[in-house]
């Protein structure tokens, strides 16, 4: 298992892709800046005092329905053109199963997509720090509301990226993996929208929609577990998809 993770960090490494996804979600770092100066001239008569290093985190992490983007151009990339092209042959004469080297590329894509989200937050949280400082007081309050944002927002992120992973794999299409995200898109819309209390409700869940909800300073308890549900869920169901769809199916 060791070996087929390098070897997909070392294909990874190797291709043009690397860069470029380096250089846009730079690219997206900066633009958070410019929006994040727009915004605080916007805000500088209200709430002035969380515009700061700390809330420039959570401020980051709203933007996953534009980084999902991204992701989804990784995963065809990365997956999709491996599963029509039979390069995964070359592992299975090897002797590896294939559940082992699926669940190797699923770990290779999610590290790099968390490491692309780790950049461009890292770019506005420093940026903001150095004009306006992280916080004004650090005590246990802003310490737990620190600890919340960071690990609900890469749960769901990554339960996110799972998502991504889940579509590419199941579907092997271009097509389906690049519009992925408009998919997100539409939910947060009809959420946002409200379109229908039931309706509106179940599309609640969705790990993007429940995550921004819980990790604002003054989220609810009730916020905080239904972001938490919504993630693991998704993350179960999403990898065990993966594991069972890869087990059934003749992937070449």
């Amino acid at each position: 298992m060791n070996n087929l993770i390098r070897g997909e960090f070392y294909k990874l490494k190797k291709s043009k892709y690397f860069v470029w996804m380096i250089v846009f979600v730079m690219i997206l770092g900066f633009f958070l800046m410019m929006q994040w100066d727009t915004d605080d001239s916007r805000l500088q008569d209200v709430h002035q005092e969380f515009m700061n290093g700390l809330y420039a985190i959570e401020y980051s992490f709203q933007y996953l329905i534009v980084t999902s983007f991204m992701f989804a151009l990784l995963a065809e990339e990365f997956i999709v053109k491996d599963l029509k092209n039979g390069n995964m042959c070359k592992s299975f004469c090897y002797g590896y199963r294939r559940s082992k080297i699926i669940l190797s590329k699923l770990i290779v894509f999610i590290i790099f997509c968390l490491f692309l989200e780790l950049i461009y937050t890292s770019i506005l949280a420093i940026y903001v720090s150095y004009n306006r400082g992280f916080y004004e007081v650090l005590n246990l309050k802003i310490a737990l509301y620190f600890a919340r944002v960071i690990v609900l927002g890469m749960m769901y992120i990554l339960a996110t990226i799972c998502i991504i992973a889940m579509i590419a794999i199941l579907t092997k299409s271009n097509v389906w993996t690049i519009i992925s995200p408009i998919l997100l898109l539409i939910s947060y819309q009809i959420v946002r929208l409200n379109l229908g209390i039931t309706v509106s409700n179940i599309f609640s869940y969705i790990p993007h929609i429940a995550g921004s909800k819980a990790i604002g300073m003054f989220s609810s308890n009730t916020a905080i577990i239904k972001s938490t549900i919504s993630s693991v869920a998704t993350l179960v169901i999403t990898i065990g998809a993966i594991l069972i769809y890869v087990k059934n199916e003749d992937i070449r």
